[in-house]
């Protein structure tokens, strides 16, 4: 499987710039989201917030092609990593 042509996503700057990479990955209430982990951002704070994009998937595809793994992971589940190239492990993720 892999992911739609033109599907974007949302990403923090640092992953959209190729700073950090995507080690964080959700599709909590649908919206594909990557992060370089969720633990690196206070989602709470609106300047937070203002600062993340909406970027290609291939755009990061283009940095990282093990991205691929995840283009089957379903609506409300996210995966992380600790290291680019290290296994995903997958789990409920819902927007409450």
């Amino acid at each position: 499987m892999s992911y739609p042509k033109q599907l974007g996503t949302i990403a923090c700057p640092c992953v959209v710039s190729g700073a950090r990479p995507v080690l964080f990955v959700s599709r909590a209430g649908g919206d594909w989201q990557m992060y370089c982990h969720w633990k690196n951002h206070d989602f709470t704070c609106a300047d937070t917030l203002d600062q993340l994009q909406l970027v290609g998937v291939a755009h990061l595809l283009a940095m990282d092609p093990t991205l691929e793994e995840l283009a089957d992971l379903p609506v409300d589940m996210g995966a992380e990593r600790t290291h680019v190239g290290g296994a995903w492990e997958r789990y409920e993720d819902r927007d409450d």
